[in-house]
């Protein structure tokens, strides 16, 4: 999955894995510091780089 992230309006997209993106989703409703984009079924042929701390979200 690719996940999209807003910030003073920057755009970074990256892969990463549904367990991964289930817990930053449900850090980020705690709070919401930027807005998001989840995009299951991407277009193109450019693919992005890993969620760089998407260690932190696979554990509990």
């Amino acid at each position: 999955m690719y996940l999209r992230l807003w910030l003073r309006g920057s755009r970074f997209d990256y892969v990463v894995s549904a367990a991964a993106l289930d817990n930053f989703l449900h850090d980020w409703m705690k709070s919401r510091w930027c807005t998001l984009e989840v995009i299951s079924n991407p277009r193109g042929e450019h693919r992005p780089p890993r969620l760089p701390c998407e260690r932190l979200f696979l554990g509990p």
